[in-house]
């Protein structure tokens, strides 16, 4: 396993228990450790609030359980098999969670005006894990063109 399979694994898996807790505190109906302690962070209860918190009836961090999980399967069976159509998968998911990511904390800036700092930290992971995945695609192209030329 590569530096960057174990940076996205970690990452995902953070993820994953990031968005659990959120998901958790959503279906009890309990606010997020987040209070004013943490100065500009404190605006968890605001941000879960808001109509950004949910599409429809799925709360944002049921998709977020969602992602980070599947994330982190293609991780471990990339790792393990090299398989060229798992890695586009895990591209493909990592960019789209990143793209949402990158929407997410622009609408918590402009819309809502308030951070929440779990939010911020799971988008973290999957900004972060984003790029492990890039690293991985980089060096897999590498490859595939290396092996691919006449030998010298």
């Amino acid at each position: 396993m590569s530096r960057a399979h174990r940076i996205s694994a970690l990452l995902s898996a953070v993820g994953v228990a990031i968005s659990t807790y959120l998901l958790g505190i959503r279906l009890i109906g309990i606010p997020a450790i987040c209070g004013p302690a943490l100065g500009p962070f404190g605006g968890c209860a605001k941000v879960e609030a808001s109509a950004w918190s949910s599409i429809g009836p799925i709360p944002v961090a049921a998709i977020g359980v969602a992602g980070s999980a599947a994330i982190l399967v293609a991780t471990i069976v990339h790792a393990r098999n090299r398989s060229e159509g798992v890695l586009a998968f895990w591209l493909f998911a990592a960019l789209a969670g990143a793209a949402i990511e990158a929407g997410l904390i622009a609408i918590q800036a402009i819309v809502i005006g308030a951070w929440c700092l779990w939010c911020l930290l799971y988008g973290s992971t999957v900004l972060l894990g984003a790029a492990a995945v890039i690293s991985v695609a980089r060096s897999f192209a590498r490859e595939a063109r290396d092996s691919s030329l006449p030998p010298r």
